[in-house]
């Protein structure tokens, strides 16, 4: 290499390195101050015509203000009484458009549901033609020597259930059959399977294997075609030459089904999802009126299409013709397997129902959900939705259409299997599509009682993190239309967290708030680890909406994450240098490679896409699937059943392809991805080269904990969320087997990013243990100011700490709202060397600390403890602690007082009555007061309850040997260990992080074992 050669060289890497060290540089930057992008967003719900223009200023400045990023704008009704706004009337336009220009003004982004209420997408423009619709049928006998003219009746029913026809409805065929002697029996859940039940769901579509009675039986070359002896009027003119026919009148009318909860003048029939042009009608009526409202401000970026809730459809106007284009073959001689009859046998019925799913939800992906994608970025705008639901059509297809998808978590049930699934369902459709943002309707619920605040929510929030969610929107921020006297105002009726800024805590929310955007800044940017890809075959047709009661069928896998999606994204996969599955959406080779592919509700497969797996397979990828039973389609299935014979035999037969059953075996001896203890989860994201693993304790107890990263060399450390504060880990070693073990500290509900970045040499980093040293408890003689609208008018001397709630003022035992603590203390001098830390102890609900006027944060969940270092002083300092509580409280107290019903008088913006002995009025139902709370609730812990403490860290040091004996509970010794050196050799043999209340001169325990400290 010659001198020009190696200058040039030179210079290239000395670029490379100033651009690793700028972006490393730049990714703390955005962590610490977190940009618009990563904010979490809102739903905007204004209730029922509602709304004014100032509530809407207020409303968007509140969000502005604690730093949400956006909102989607939502109408409904919930059972709040009409306000003076009219549904869809110039006066809505012109307060919706003035909303975008106010979220242009502030920075905000905008977007809007695509109908009234939040399910799904129809109106009083939709005419029953345009409707959802429903295949319908009658059924008469005839008999051979009839002589009685027999008029066929208009089609009623649907399976069992009546079809609302609206005055609509057209005939499809006319089909006779030899009348068999079992004529009741039928396929099992042949209604869900139809698609005429609203509640189906893949757990119903499992076929059914038994073999049908004989005398059930109808042969498919016994029936005839009788639609052209069939008069207008519905007279048949056709009888037998000999026994006993049924005859069925196959037609189809409208479900009836409407959008909902929509405000007054805004629902009607749901458009027919399998029209486009019923989509475009949908879209000229009111769409394109939202978008216009916008008037091309940048601030309007969103169409949202939520909740799918208004069921299922399995016909549209063309349905035969695009069947026969799709299947390959005609529907219509085979009309008679949709009423859940055999024909030929089992089997082909089954067949038959699988294609009518499959094709409905093909024409409900790609005329519905992917028409409007179309449509949107026609105009430069984003589609959002939710792709689940209980309709005809696919989550995991669905989840690859929308530019934002959504899934939802509740505050009381979580964990349920529900949102387990959708959200991964959610998450992994953003994932195999390349889309950064997997969203999720965060929070809601459906017992809307104020007992939600920040440091409540935060566990079940981290969860969703865990599981790939990268983006809030609270469910939900209800419209404050009245005058800002009228607490807490308007509310989403029963639904939602009552994310709002009439919410005590909502304005001191801001803290809150960075934290989420901190997490969903690492998510967003980097791309999403997982080690195993699981793909739903091609058994049930498809997959949609999992029923609360079907179980989750592939479960968390310790120390690994996964992705889940469909046969949509098979054609999306191929197989790296390493072995690795890979996903190329849209031309783009994605990050992630997966080490396993595994297979399930694919007993049943086409074998086209057994021939793709198996070309993965061929090229390394490690894949489990159940050996295919047969294909699941009835077009040409005797030939595709061969084709998959010879393929089971290629790649089954041969080891190529493993059953599920060597899944788990094949998974344990892969190396953990990240290795945790029991209620301690992660996940794991890379951003260009660098890893970035967000670790979560669900317990509420503090934990210190072993965490082992399939990372080495390179340097871990600990990113902080809630501070945003940066840092090496200090205590951490490398593992001989190429992990990286590293100790954390975790808070009750805590969570921390550890992340790997810097290259290091260093084989690991120990640390002394710290221990607090107390200086001193501040529990005595505080002066406390609470609002005087809420509350005593003059501050209140507290001689001790106590809960408002046993106060025996109630002025103070029924305050919500927030109220200052005072009180100074003196320092002798201050250690530099050792941090000075301020621990409040319980405090109910958050707390905002300043010490000698300095803002040192805000503290909205456990451990309610601050680094005062910084604004600490020898001599006189002035402490001050804003506690705010929750609205419950009041509540209480105003039940005392008997109820006045003052809608009438604040709707148009009035103040709430001087006269008024209630101080909180809640809009709920029919504008009374909610009745969440009674007089005889017990009273909410609130304030500052402490035990509050000074005190320093310093290092854990006997003053003098100390014998430590650990036993089993039971009395027997394990080791006695000579002082605290000895300890640590004890610990660090078994792996077991040491921990500084161990260090004290008083019992305490470890895991399994009792630690007795004695001199």
């Amino acid at each position: 290499m010659n001198l020009k050669e190696l200058r040039i060289r030179s210079l290239f890497l000395l670029i490379l390195l100033m651009g690793t060290v700028a972006q490393a540089e730049n990714l703390e930057q955005s962590f610490q101050s977190p940009p618009k992008s990563s904010r979490p967003y809102t739903w905007w719900h204004w209730v029922n015509g509602n709304v004014s223009k100032g509530g809407i200023t207020k409303d968007l400045e509140a969000m502005k203000a604690v730093g949400i990023g956006g909102f989607v704008l939502f109408d409904g009704s919930v059972g709040i009484p009409a306000g003076p706004v009219v549904f869809n009337s110039e006066e809505d336009h012109q307060l919706r458009s003035f909303a975008v220009a106010e979220a242009d003004r502030l920075g905000l982004d905008a977007g809007f549901n695509n109908a009234s209420g939040w399910s799904s997408t129809g109106g009083p423009w939709v005419p029953p033609e345009q409707s959802m619709k429903m295949l319908v049928w009658s059924e008469t006998t005839v008999r051979a020597g009839d002589t009685a003219l027999r008029t066929l009746e208009i089609g009623k029913r649907g399976g069992r259930r009546r079809q609302s026809k609206m005055g609509f409805y057209r005939d499809i065929a006319v089909l006779a059959f030899p009348a068999p002697k079992n004529g009741a029996y039928r396929i099992e859940r042949w209604e869900q399977k139809g698609l005429y039940n609203d509640h189906a769901k893949g757990i119903h579509f499992i076929p059914d294997h038994r073999k049908a009675p004989a005398d059930a039986v109808i042969a498919a070359d016994s029936v005839i075609d009788l639609t052209g002896r069939m008069s207008a009027d519905g007279n048949l003119d056709w009888i037998p030459d000999s026994g006993e026919w049924t005859v069925v009148r196959f037609g189809y009318t409208s479900t009836g089904a409407k959008n909902r909860p929509a405000t007054s003048g805004g629902g009607g029939l749901e458009i027919d999802k399998l029209s486009r042009e019923a989509v475009d009608l949908h879209w000229d009526k009111y769409v394109s009126k939202l978008i216009a409202d916008g008037k091309g401000k940048p601030a309007l970026t969103t169409v949202c299409i939520d909740s799918y809730e208004v069921g299922m459809q399995n016909w549209t106007d063309d349905f035969p013709e695009e069947f026969s284009k799709r299947r390959g073959y005609d529907l219509l001689p085979k009309l008679l397997c949709m009423t859940g009859r055999v024909m030929d046998d089992t089997e082909t019925t089954e067949r038959v129902l699988w294609d009518l799913r499959v094709t409905v939800a093909e024409m409900m992906q790609e005329n519905y959900f992917g028409y409007f994608a179309e449509k949107c970025h026609q105009l430069g705008l984003k589609l959002q939705l939710e792709p689940y639901g209980s309709g005809a059509f696919d989550a995991t297809a669905t989840a690859l259409i929308g530019d934002t998808v959504l899934t939802e978590f509740w505050q009381r049930e979580a964990g349920r299997n529900l949102w387990v699934w959708t959200a991964k369902i959610v998450s992994s459709g953003a994932h195999l599509s390349g889309n950064s943002i997997a969203g999720a309707e965060a929070f809601t619920s459906m017992k809307a009682d104020w007992t939600a605040h920040p440091g409540l929510l935060k566990k079940w929030g981290d969860r969703a993190f865990v599981r790939g969610i990268n983006r809030y929107y609270f469910h939900t921020f209800a419209h404050q239309p009245f005058d800002d006297s009228v607490q807490p105002g308007m509310t989403f009726g029963p639904y939602g967290g009552n994310f709002h800024r009439n919410n005590t805590w909502f304005p001191k929310s801001r803290g809150w708030m960075d934290y989420i955007a901190r997490c969903q800044f690492v998510m967003q940017s980097g791309s999403y680890q997982a080690d195993v890809l699981v793909l739903y075959g091609d058994e049930r047709g498809f997959n949609s909406f999992l029923d609360g009661r079907e179980p989750v069928d592939m479960k968390e896998i310790p120390g690994y994450n996964f992705d889940l999606g469909g046969m949509a994204s098979l054609n999306d996969l191929s197989v790296d240098d390493q072995g690795l599955i890979r996903v190329t959406r849209h031309g783009k080779l994605l990050d992630t490679g997966y080490q396993v592919l595994l297979l399930k509700r694919a007993d049943m497969m086409l074998p086209e896409r057994v021939a793709k797996i198996g070309k993965l397979a061929d090229r390394g990828a490690r894949i489990f699937a159940p050996k295919p039973l047969r294909s699941p389609s009835y077009a040409n299935h005797e030939e595709m059943d061969a084709k998959l014979s010879d393929l089971i035999k290629k790649y089954w037969d041969s080891g190529l392809i493993r059953t599920p059953e060597a899944f788990d075996a094949a998974v344990a001896k892969l190396t953990k991805d990240c290795e945790l203890p029991e209620s301690v989860f992660f996940n794991h994201h890379r951003i260009v080269e660098d890893d970035f693993y967000f670790v979560f304790n669900q317990n509420e107890a503090a934990r210190a904990v072993t965490a082992t990263f399939r990372v080495s060399g390179k340097l871990p450390e600990l990113w902080n969320p809630l501070t945003g504060e940066t840092s090496e880990a200090s205590n951490w070693k490398a593992l001989d087997d190429g992990r990286t073990e590293v100790r954390l500290d975790l808070a009750p509900a805590g969570s921390s990013f550890v992340v790997f970045r810097k290259p290091t040499t260093m084989k690991g980093k120990a640390s002394p243990m710290l221990r607090a040293k107390e200086l001193m408890t501040l529990n005595d003689n505080w002066t406390v100011a609470f609002d005087p609208k809420w509350g005593p008018n003059a501050p209140v001397k507290f001689d001790k700490l106590i809960p408002w709630n046993d106060s025996a003022d109630d002025e103070i035992r029924y305050f919500s709202g927030s109220a200052v603590y005072r009180k100074t203390f003196n320092l002798s001098n201050i250690n530099v060397a050792s941090p000075l830390q301020l621990d409040l102890g319980q405090v109910d609900v958050m707390a905002r600390v300043k010490l000698n006027g300095k803002d040192l944060g805000l503290l909205w969940c456990p451990p309610f403890q601050v680094d005062i270092s910084k604004g600490a002083k020898p001599g006189k300092n002035m402490l001050e602690i804003e506690v705010t509580n929750l609205w419950i409280n009041r509540f209480i107290g105003d039940e005392v007082f008997a109820y006045k019903n003052i809608y009438s008088q604040i709707r148009e913006g009035q103040p709430l009555p001087a006269d008024s002995q209630r101080k909180t009025f809640e809009f709920r139902f029919g504008g009374g007061n909610a009745k969440h709370w009674k007089q005889t609730d017990a009273l909410r812990p609130s304030g500052l309850i402490g035990p509050v403490r000074l005190y320093e860290e310093v290092e854990a040091v006997l003053s003098k040997p100390k014998v430590i004996i650990l036993d089993n509970f039971d009395g027997a010794a394990l080791a006695p260990l000579d002082g605290a050196a000895m300890f640590r050799k004890w610990a660090a043999e078994r792996n077991i992080a040491t921990h500084k209340k161990f260090y004290a001169a008083q019992n305490g325990k470890y895991g399994s074992a009792r630690v007795i400290v004695s001199s």
